[in-house]
This record gives C-alpha cells, sequence and structure tokens, in this order.
C-alpha cells in the first residue's frame, strides 16, 4: 500500500533529463567520428535529443523534479548542434553552387 499523502511521482530527478544530458555529450564526444561515416546521425540524434528535452522539461514543471539544469544544458547542447549542421549545410551548397558558376554549369 502507498501512503496516501505521498506525492505520485518522486520527486527525485528527471531520467528523461539525464538521457538527453548523456545523448548530447555522447553525441558531441562521438558523433563527429561518427558523422564522417554516416553524415546524417548525429543530426537525427540532436534532434531527439532536443525532443527528450522538451519532454523532460514538461514533467519537471508538471510534478516538481530535479534535473531542469540538466534538461536546459541538453537543449542548449542539442539546438547548438542543429544549428551548427545547418551552417554546414549552407557552406556545402554555397560552395557547390559557387563551383557550378565558376565552371559554367
Amino acid at each position: 500500500m502507498t501512503d496516501p499523502e505521498s506525492p505520485a511521482y518522486p520527486s527525485g530527478g528527471n531520467t528523461l533529463a539525464l538521457i538527453a544530458l548523456v545523448l548530447a555529450v555522447g553525441n558531441v564526444v562521438f558523433g563527429s567520428f561518427l558523422g564522417l561515416f554516416v553524415p546524417l546521425v548525429p543530426a537525427v540524434v540532436m534532434i531527439v535529443v532536443v525532443v527528450l528535452a522538451h519532454v523532460a522539461l514538461a514533467q519537471i514543471r508538471r510534478r516538481g523534479q530535479d534535473g531542469r539544469a540538466m534538461a536546459v544544458t541538453a537543449l542548449v547542447i542539442g539546438y547548438l548542434g542543429i544549428a551548427w549542421v545547418l551552417v554546414l549545410l549552407v557552406l556545402a551548397f554555397t560552395s557547390a553552387a559557387v563551383g557550378m558558376a565558376i565552371l559554367g554549369f
């Protein structure tokens, strides 16, 4: 039997925030190497990190759990990673367009 005065959710840290942070840091550390072989995997992982961190923030707010700093850190890393991928894509397409223009295509 559970105590009627105990909260419905534990007040400890949020598991999704921890998972999002571990994925974000792991992607920063290992994603550059993995990106050499499968370029879109680090970008997809960063999108997953952002989604998990947003869900974790909602759970933290609703349940009163700890882990807000972890979720916000994962969000920052995730959004910076997505921005970096977009910058690389813009540079790639721009250099390809300039190269095509120089070659006369």
